[in-house]
């Protein structure tokens, strides 16, 4: 049989709120380790585009998110780790958005609505249960985006699209709009 001392009982107290402490800074650092590798995704499929637009125009623009983007998520997506984009709208039928990413996206579309800043619009949630951990961030529409997803599209782009992407859903956006979401997931022991 264990005793315990008023003591460890005093101690087991104290300790439980700090325990508490622990798992919201768990994911407090998931969440920021997640935005870093949502940023680190996005960055760099911006400046492998600005770099294939000035190469060759905008129609590489269109290859270079049907093959560089998804390599640079891949890349991204290590040791318990996927990264990736989503969107209500899709260009690549692989990016579909799951149920928890599609209200999360509706969600974000209703806080642009209400009037929140794009910054904060980013969701998470935990499942602690199943070790699982999920972030997304908008993606919002910029000037860049526009040649490929606005609602006049230059023919070469359209071409482009239709070539590598058939069943393209991801047109007709205005500047300012939820263009979708980077999407990342961490699951424990993976």
């Amino acid at each position: 049989m264990i005793r315990l001392t008023k003591k460890a009982v005093l101690m087991g107290c104290l300790l439980l709120p700090l325990a508490t402490q622990a798992a919201q800074l768990s994911e407090a650092e998931f969440k920021a380790q997640a935005k870093q590798k949502a940023m680190q995704l996005g960055k760099t499929l911006k400046q492998n585009l600005q770099q294939a637009v000035k190469a060759g125009g905008l129609p590489n623009g269109v290859q270079v998110c049907k093959d560089i983007a998804p390599a640079i998520a891949a890349q991204l997506s290590t040791d318990g780790w996927q990264v990736g984009r989503t969107a209500l709208k899709v260009r690549n039928p692989q990016n579909r958005a799951d149920s928890w990413e599609k209200s999360s996206l509706m969600a974000m579309v209703k806080g642009l609505e209400e009037g929140l800043e794009p910054g904060a619009l980013a969701t998470v949630h935990v499942d602690e249960a199943a070790g699982k951990y999920r972030f997304m961030a908008p993606i919002m529409t910029g000037g860049l985006c526009l040649n490929c997803h606005g609602a006049s599209l230059a023919e070469p782009v359209k071409e482009a699209i239709n070539q590598q992407y058939p069943d393209d859903e991801a047109t007709g956006f205005a500047a300012g709009d939820l263009r979708g979401a980077f999407t990342v997931t961490y699951q424990a022991g993976e």
